[in-house]
């Protein structure tokens, strides 16, 4: 493609809708599978065909080259209008439009590059469930394509979950999008990460025209596709198949352990789990198709979403918990293929931390403090979240989606104080009173040791009196942190903490104003205001109240006040790690 101009555009869509990327774009993903770069179109029998006839010549009273069976596909080489041309073994053979369903999977043969380095998307491109992708502007080629393909690439299932074939007219190197209209039917798009593709064909030899990061959010249906698994070929207790909270497996005096039966076929690497109610701690052991005892790990930290590592020896797993009321809601097994991106495998906590987000609520880190977590995480500093309160079930399975999401890869601090919907501070302040939360606040400081800490608006944004507490005892936090004489048993266990800099949400003074739409790779397209939007697309229940708001804005999720300062005003006014030596380290 050589031109600037090409725009990709959707009808109006709900906010929540999103540009995003696909490549790598922080060290966390820099394992990920990568994403096919180009792809074959497939023919197989139309729905409800058990077979499909292939013949010589695009006529139907042609010689019968072979027949198609139901599962078996082809290579489409391009389309004569109403007869798909396939490879048929090595022969050129022709299947009736109305006969065949398409498909498409990663190519295998290298295909040549078309794409001018400087084109560039400026406009995001959101999938809307009830529509069909529109395309706007031309497509330029460096030779006379006869044929165009277009396909929508899923990351979590990798597959193509839509694709499309158009046979032009005559050989052009222009080619209007509008021709591409209504191609790629989105009714059944999953949400998730996708790669959208623009492949043409010129006498056979083909190229890629386009290639695009997109975004599918639809939150709203419920509609979102599971990373791909192999959970399929493990025997285990029925309720920990599916993905319900609310279906669990419950530790009993009869049931002490939940055993994971792993197929060889499964060529599994990793189990993960999904605990409702967390045990205080669990033992994991694995054995080998005798029955022998591979490894036996205890794991004393326990996360709502936790992993264990399988040797390729591995055929079952058991797990015992330690506790009282453990309840266990999901079970997958992943082979070496499995989605980074997709499959939490969370890590503790960072012993020391660049940056800490003390957000009240599950969901207000991503509302109101923007793009900090997906901004520093994919610069590689040492950021986390601290949660004040920690709401149900629910919102803490949707919290760990969210910061999954944002680039986040070590678990979150959580305080655990009762979330409840107050505009009084005062209420909110007793209600929290038996749980000593300045104490439990200021032992979070000593343990982790931030260097800058990043809280919410001194009047909660929208007057929440939880908000409001929590900022005003993060503000004494920091004070006491560097107390010797305040809670003796924590300076004993972490010494004392002297925070550096302290900024508040909307604060009106020393304003620094972020850039939440500066690109975080050399692609230009992925930034830390999409990650926001994405992570936020996870918390499902707490859509419609709220939604990721723009600059200027009423609580603009870029502006802050530099409230606290250990080491001088900041200067370049765009970056709270600014005066801080967090890279040295790393370097």
């Amino acid at each position: 493609m050589k031109s600037k101009n090409w725009l990709l555009r959707i009808l109006p869509c709900v906010a929540a809708l999103a540009l995003a990327a696909l490549l790598s774009l922080s060290p966390a993903l820099a394992d990920e599978m990568p994403v096919p770069r180009s792809f074959d179109t497939l023919c197989s029998p139309a729905k409800g065909a058990r077979f499909l006839t292939v013949y010589s010549k695009p006529k139907t009273s042609s010689e019968k080259l072979m027949t198609l069976e139901e599962g078996q596909t082809l290579t489409v080489l391009g389309d004569t209008g109403s007869f798909y041309l396939v490879d048929a073994d090595g022969r050129t053979g022709y299947v009736p439009h109305e006969k065949a369903k398409l498909s498409g999977a990663p190519s295998a043969d290298e295909i040549e590059e078309a794409i001018d380095p400087a084109a560039a998307i400026v406009d995001p491109i959101p999938f809307r469930k009830d529509l069909y992708l529109e395309l706007n502007g031309p497509i330029h080629a460096d030779r006379k394509l006869d044929t165009v393909y277009a396909y929508v690439w899923d990351e979590r299932t990798y597959e193509v979950e839509a694709s499309y074939i158009l046979a032009l007219d005559k050989p052009t190197d222009t080619i209007s999008a509008a021709k591409l209209k209504k191609a790629l039917n989105l009714t059944n798009i999953k949400g998730g990460r996708k790669t959208f593709v623009v492949q043409g064909s010129a006498e056979g030899k083909r190229v890629v025209l386009f290639r695009s990061p997109v975004y599918a959010s639809f939150f709203h249906t419920g509609n979102f596709s599971e990373p791909v698994n192999v959970t399929d070929l493990c025997g285990m207790p029925n309720a920990l198949r599916d993905t319900k909270l609310s279906t669990t497996w419950i530790q009993s005096p009869s049931r002490q352990s939940v055993t994971v039966d792993i197929s060889p076929a499964a060529q599994a690497v990793l189990l993960t789990m999904e605990w409702y109610s967390l045990p205080d701690s669990y033992t994991a052991q694995l054995f080998d198709a005798a029955g022998a005892v591979i490894s036996t790990e205890e794991h004393t930290t326990v996360f709502y979403n936790d992993w264990v590592a399988l040797t390729p020896e591995t055929c079952r797993v058991m797990i015992t918990p330690v506790g009282t009321e453990v309840k266990l809601s999901t079970v997958r097994v992943y082979a070496d293929n499995y989605s980074r991106h997709a499959v939490q495998t969370w890590q503790p906590t960072q012993e020391k931390l660049d940056l800490l987000l003390v957000s009240t609520h599950q969901d207000d880190e991503v509302l109101f403090l923007g793009g900090s977590l997906p901004d520093y995480a994919a610069r590689g500093a040492k950021v986390n979240v601290l949660y004040a309160t920690e709401g149900d079930r629910m919102r803490m399975r949707e919290a760990l989606e969210g910061m999954w999401t944002a680039g986040a890869r070590h678990y979150p601090i959580v305080l655990g104080l009762p979330d409840e919907f107050t505009m009084s501070e005062t209420q909110a302040e007793s209600r929290w009173e038996k749980y000593d939360p300045q104490r439990l606040l200021v032992r979070a400081f000593r343990q982790y040791k931030p260097e800058v800490i990043v809280t919410q608006d001194l009047n909660g944004e929208y007057g929440h009196g939880q908000h409001k507490a929590t900022v005003k005892m993060t503000i004494k936090g920091v004070e006491l942190a560097a107390d010797p004489a305040y809670d003796p048993e924590s300076v004993q266990m972490y010494g004392t903490w002297q925070v550096k800099k302290l900024y508040l949400h909307c604060y009106q003074e020393n304003q620094v104003v972020m850039d939440w739409n500066r690109p975080l790779d050399e692609t230009g397209v992925i930034t830390p205001i999409f990650l926001t939007k994405e992570a936020y697309d996870k918390h499902r229940t707490q859509q419609g109240s709220f939604s990721i708001q723009k600059s200027d804005r009423e609580y603009d999720n870029s502006r802050f006040g530099l409230y606290f300062t250990a080491v001088g005003p900041d200067e370049k006014k765009n970056d709270f790690l600014e005066h801080i030596d967090w890279q040295s380290e790393r370097n």
